[in-house]
């Protein structure tokens, strides 16, 4: 979420003692369960120290007597402490020995900067982008699913449930080619989970299956609307994935996208894997699903050791399909988009080529002969495991049903780039393909700078914590 800067002397502790201020303790502790860094800086020393019964050996020790949570002790700093940063630094300057009451501990912070708002604007562009590339007409289902949840947001101040299915049921008023998309952007041909919502007449409907990808490609205005609130990042995009998809999978699947993508708009340690993986282990406990995530969490775990093996795009690519897959599953194709982001590829065009397209080329290190990738590149023990969890969970045979047809015979291509996109142009930039994004945003009609500017602009508003972001 953040990085805290904390002083022992009259900030923490009261000047020149071992004793904390008072409603310190708590602070830090609350801050570390929101998923916060907290690292304390002080002039004191490990050695020769003065006076040594303050040296931070002790100190430590004093800290672990209190209970006190947190990452790193930096020694021997002097005063005043300048940070200088291109992401945002904020400052706090405390009452020395004061308390940490709510008026000191809860202060504004201007979190909607024009760099925030830069990268979430680019976002959203590039969702745009890949539907207007893919071109499947009839079927924008991602880039209108992830505009009616921004309205939504942004109607209702937040996650609003009722809102939200009576956006999705009803007809969206986009076109695409000249055709009418159907509710939720999807093809109304389709019997996937968006139909099974439109049958219903309940406003509170709650999906009682799913486990397809569907539910992680529209949680960038989620991640940018709770930028700085890791905790309601995480509990929106659940939500909001419950109401299409039922699975513990397709949840975290959500989740992780929309914890990605936050990682990127914050500046939150945006080129670290092992940040998203400690995020989502923090989902995981907050969403008290622990036991139920094993299957997904080895996923992830086996997406970032593959990504730890190669930063080439191609390669990478290669290595993710096989071992974790591009299937319209909540645990293939939105954990390869994500680990895949960290490739950092600048060139956007060369992956979607062709409107339709169901098959991805690679370039081989050692040959001039490019690489097919298709349904068929997946691991035979990989697809074999999906199929036992399919079982296990109960939805093999709802997911064969409206599945079959493309099962381990292409790739969800237009998914996989949607949610890849979505995070690399907010980290790298849109300008090898600024042209092209601008005939996207006119067919769709939507100002998404504007857009941009309301969902940040929001998390400004809300917000009630010093802010202290790691570039």
């Amino acid at each position: 979420m953040a990085t805290y800067l904390l002083d022992f002397d009259g900030v923490f502790f009261q000047y020149g003692t071992m004793v904390p201020a008072e409603g310190a303790v708590d602070y830090v502790r609350r801050l570390k369960r929101e998923g916060n860094e907290v690292i304390f800086l002080t002039a004191r020393k490990t050695e020769e120290n003065d006076p040594p019964e303050l040296g931070v050996a002790d100190t430590k020790k004093r800290l672990e007597a209190l209970d006190v949570p947190y990452d790193a002790v930096i020694e021997g700093i002097s005063s005043p402490r300048i940070v200088i940063n291109d992401e945002g630094a904020y400052t706090i300057n405390h009452p020395r020995n004061a308390p940490w009451t709510p008026s000191i501990a809860k202060v504004p912070v201007p979190t909607g900067s024009q760099v925030t708002i830069d990268r979430v604007y680019r976002s959203l562009a590039a969702t745009a982008w890949v539907a207007w590339k893919y071109n499947h007409s009839g079927d924008a289902d991602d880039y209108v699913q992830t505009m009616l949840v921004a309205q939504s947001l942004l109607r209702c101040g937040g996650f609003d449930h009722a809102d939200l299915v009576r956006r999705f049921r009803t007809d969206p008023g986009y076109k695409m080619n000249n055709v009418i998309l159907g509710p939720g952007g999807v093809d109304r041909r389709f019997a996937g989970q968006i139909s099974k919502l439109v049958a219903s007449a309940d406003p509170h409907y709650k999906a009682s299956d799913g486990v397809s990808d569907g539910a992680a490609m529209r949680m960038s205005p989620v991640a940018a609307f709770f930028t700085y609130d890791l905790q309601q990042v995480v509990h929106t995009a659940s939500s909001i994935a419950e109401i299409t998809h039922a699975s513990v999978e397709a949840r975290l699947s959500a989740v992780l996208v929309a914890l990605r993508q936050r990682q990127v708009f914050a500046g939150d340690q945006p080129d670290s894997m092992l940040k998203l993986h400690h995020d989502m282990k923090f989902a995981v406990e907050l969403l008290g699903l622990k036991q139920e995530s094993a299957f997904f969490m080895d996923r992830v775990r086996r997406a970032m050791e593959i990504a730890g093996t190669t930063s080439d795009p191609d390669e990478l690519l290669s290595r993710l399909v096989k071992g974790v897959g591009m299937e319209h599953l909540a645990w293939s194709t939105p954990v390869s988009a994500c680990f895949w982001s960290f490739s950092g590829e600048p060139d956007y065009s060369k992956w979607v080529r062709d409107e339709g397209e169901k098959q991805i080329w690679v370039k081989r290190p050692w040959s001039p002969i490019p690489k097919r990738l298709n349904g068929k590149t997946m691991s035979h023990a990989t697809y074999l495991d999906d199929i036992k969890h399919l079982r296990w969970i109960g939805e093999y045979e709802g997911y064969h049903k409206t599945h079959a047809y493309h099962w381990r015979k292409s790739l969800d291509i237009d998914t996989f780039f949607s949610i890849a996109f979505s995070i690399q142009a907010a980290r790298h930039g849109i300008e090898a393909i600024a042209n092209e994004v601008e005939e996207a945003c006119r067919m769709f009609g939507d100002d998404l700078r504007d857009f941009a500017s309301q969902l940040t602009t929001g998390d400004r508003l809300r917000h009630t914590m010093p802010t202290l972001v790691a570039a």
